[in-house]
């Protein structure tokens, strides 16, 4: 495996650095001070897909390699699902892997399951080891569990009843569906192009002002996308 060089140490110095100008725009007036990641974070991409996300960039090839994942329901671990693939969809912090796993497809209790993934030895951007880490989930995406808490965390302190920034609120799952200033709804189910997805992009306004990783705009697409934001 190539190790990265200078090279890639600079871009990993630039990620950190944009990091911390981010949390300066966190917040309508002030900064918010961030919680460190951690270690591993999964969700729901789909229902037979779930996306995983490490706290550092990881090499590709070792991200990719399935034998490094188990998943399981919590509690059966001596019964692992079968992963027929690992892709590392993050173009931009190398940190999110979507795991598909055939057996799930068209099973709808793989729904609302208690999950459990663990990771072996996938190894980082600089060719060391993550070790072993684990995390448990619960699969599906619906504004209870887990969008409240994003929104909470991420969007209500500007999208909130004292503080609609643009007129739209994040606040309730009801005021999600509502416009703002424009004619333009908030959320439209099932629509990629929805306001919320499109401003919440890698890159755009509310990724960036509301310190998103690309896991968070990954729950955000699918929840509208593919759980038609149900609640």
């Amino acid at each position: 495996m190539n190790r990265p060089g200078g090279f890639l140490r600079c871009i990993a110095a630039a990620i950190a650095v944009a990091a911390v100008t981010a949390a300066g725009l966190a917040g309508c007036d002030t900064a918010k001070v961030l919680a460190p990641d951690a270690p591993l974070r999964a969700s729901s991409a789909a229902l037979y897909a779930v996306n995983v996300e490490f706290a550092e960039p990881l090499d590709k090839a070792s991200a990719e390699d399935v034998t490094r994942y188990s998943i399981y329901a919590a509690g059966a671990p001596g019964s692992p699902a079968a992963i027929g693939s690992a892709t590392l969809i993050d173009t931009v912090a190398y940190r999110v892997v979507q795991l598909i796993v055939p057996g799930w497809f068209g099973d709808s209790t793989a729904d609302a399951r208690l999950t459990v993934v663990q990771t072996h030895g996938v190894r980082d951007w600089f060719g060391r080891s993550t070790g072993d880490r684990s995390v448990q989930f619960r699969t599906g995406l619906s504004y209870t569990e887990p969008m409240k808490s994003l929104f909470d965390a991420r969007c209500s302190s500007c999208h909130g009843a004292t503080n609609p920034g643009g007129g739209y609120r994040t606040d309730s799952y009801a005021a999600l569906f509502g416009p703002g200033t424009s004619p333009t709804a908030n959320v439209v189910a099932g629509n990629p192009r929805s306001l919320l997805v499109v401003k919440c992009e890698p890159g755009n306004s509310m990724f960036r002002a509301g310190n998103l990783d690309d896991l968070d705009f990954q729950n955000l697409l699918n929840w509208v996308v593919e759980y038609q934001a149900r609640n």
